[in-house]
């Protein structure tokens, strides 16, 4: 199998579009990698490495593909480590603020009913895996889903009724 001059120049213009496309329009190795990848693939012509001479095309996208990333990693391996930023410190909560959401959630928690309190309490408060609130409950899984999401759209909806006759709020638990 052997390119005629106009052959290679077709191909290394599609080649050329397709590399822009993957690192980018501006990129100013785009000659090189086209280059390389018409290289790798004019050598394995002339040693017969093609398995499928029709498929020849598909060769060539994958060379390219190879290429590319061969590429990438060189950059991402040669760039200077980003500097490490450090994170800008938490806003925590005020001790009267985390009193009055934790009274909020106690209030919320004592007008649901003890089998939704139970569940709530156990999986966000305690932190318990779902396994060691179904040996508790002697709920199936499919219940707990169940029992787990309308428990927690009950407490927002009594939560929310709650933040409304107090006022304000700074915070938001849901």
């Amino acid at each position: 199998m052997n390119f005629a001059d106009e052959d290679l120049e077709k191909l290394r213009s599609r080649l050329r579009y397709k590399v822009r496309y993957e690192v980018g329009f501006y990129c100013p190795d785009v000659d090189d990698i086209v280059q390389e990848t018409l290289t790798r693939v004019l050598m394995a012509t002339r040693e017969e490495k093609i398995q499928n001479p029709e498929a020849v095309g598909a060769f060539l996208n994958g060379v390219c593909r190879n290429v590319i990333s061969e590429y990438r990693r060189r950059n991402m391996r040669d760039e200077p480590m980003p500097e490490v930023v450090p994170e800008p410190p938490g806003k925590g909560i005020g001790e009267t603020d985390l009193f009055d959401l934790r009274q909020a959630i106690a209030q919320g928690l004592d007008q649901l009913s003890e089998r939704d309190s139970r569940v709530l309490r156990a999986f966000y408060l305690e932190e318990k895996s779902r396994g060691e609130i179904l040996k508790e409950t002697g709920l199936t899984d499919e219940n707990f889903r169940v029992v787990l999401c309308r428990a927690k759209e009950r407490f927002r909806a009594i939560y929310v009724e709650q933040m409304k006759h107090r006022g304000p709020s700074r915070h938001s638990v849901l």
